[in-house]
């Protein structure tokens, strides 16, 4: 049977062939994979600009190894990059999927439409807040619980789901703290390097040889600082989006706990 509102079927993760995450938390194995493809699809790009361009730097500092003899650490930071990226797309999704069906639930015109529409079409309500909240609320009146009584318990189950949404951030929280780390990394590396180098060379006393290798010596150090520009750059553009990501969710979350709180409704859901 065809459904017109196929939850199962708008889930990203479930698209990708694993199991959702509860709302709109992603779950870092499903968005692994993307980020991969991602990566290679950037460090795709970044190769044909570095064909088109062999002498820019701002195109080279990506890539390992090369004239300056750079590490890893770019390629791991943009890798780390992606996969973050990723993740708050998804979540984007998911939130979309969440307010799609508040939507679909407010369209439905009675109480027994609403009840009909979400047997058909969802098959885990309680991953949804809009179903949750709404099945709950029946289930509290066929109990004949007390209108403040069911007011307290459907707050604290959308007080629940809002802790859900902000603890689904830790993940992205994490990749974008380890991103600047991972630049920070890079840049002792390079330095020291660079300072061991330029030691062994003080002490052969010998200043021709001194002022010929100092110029690499300076642009080894300029080097090093390319992997915290790269990782600043990248943690402040993807700062940015989980704000926003972040925001958004705080305000679907926040305005589903709003219509219990105010008391100005007589259901959830309208």
């Amino acid at each position: 049977m065809n459904k017109m509102f196929d939850t199962a079927q708008m889930d990203c993760e479930e698209r990708l062939g694993f199991a959702a995450g509860d709302l709109t938390a992603v779950r870092k194995i499903s968005a692994l994979v993307p980020g991969v493809i991602l990566t290679s699809v950037v460090y795709g790009v970044l190769s044909l600009l570095k064909t088109a361009f062999p002498q820019n730097d701002m195109i080279k500092m990506f890539f390992p190894y090369g004239e300056a003899d750079r590490t890893f650490i770019p390629l791991i930071t943009v890798f780390f990059a992606m996969w973050c990226l990723v993740m708050l797309i998804m979540k984007k999704k998911k939130l979309s999927v969440q307010k799609k069906l508040l939507k679909a639930l407010e369209e439905c015109g009675s109480v027994p439409e609403k009840e009909r529409f979400i047997a058909e079409n969802v098959e885990r309500p309680s991953e949804f807040a809009a179903a949750g909240l709404f099945l709950l609320e029946r289930e509290l009146e066929k109990r004949h619980i007390t209108p403040a009584e069911k007011d307290v318990i459907l707050s604290g189950a959308a007080g629940e789901y809002e802790k859900i949404s902000d603890t689904s951030f830790i993940p992205v929280s994490t990749l974008i703290w380890a991103i600047p780390v991972l630049g920070f990394i890079g840049t002792v590396l390079g330095l020291a390097k660079a300072v061991s180098q330029f030691g062994s060379l003080a002490n052969t006393g010998d200043g021709a040889s001194f002022n010929a290798v100092l110029p690499q010596v300076t642009g080894g150090l300029a080097t090093a600082f390319e992997t915290t520009l790269i990782a600043l750059v990248l943690a402040l553009i993807l700062q940015m989006i989980a704000a926003g990501r972040r925001q958004d969710e705080e305000l679907f979350f926040g305005s589903l706990k709003s219509r219990i709180t105010s008391g100005s409704q007589d259901s959830v859901i309208q």
